[in-house]
């Protein structure tokens, strides 16, 4: 029985490398996916507020996650300049 284990482990780690190249020969769009960083996806995970449990996980490529930022900073700077704007008119 002793032998028995470490020679099945090796029969499917044996049969299963020549699949698994077989799987990363097939897939040429990876590696084109991979060539440009912007299209690479990554998720982040958030808490929703009220709850100590819940997350959300959002997952966008890094070009998506640029504008994302970048909508959010203009959002802000012009709330902020309207703010600014209307408080210097009533003085």
């Amino acid at each position: 029985m002793k032998i028995v284990v470490p020679v099945v482990a090796a029969t499917i780690i044996a049969f299963s490398t020549p699949a698994m190249a077989m799987i990363q020969e097939e897939a040429p769009g990876v590696e084109e996916a991979e060539e440009d960083p912007d299209q690479r996806v990554r998720c982040q995970t958030r808490r929703v507020t009220g709850s100590n449990a819940r997350r959300i996980r959002t997952c966008l490529t890094i070009a998506e996650w640029r504008e994302l930022a970048q909508s959010g900073n203009r959002d802000a700077r012009r709330i902020l300049d309207d703010t600014t704007r209307d408080s210097m008119q009533r003085n």
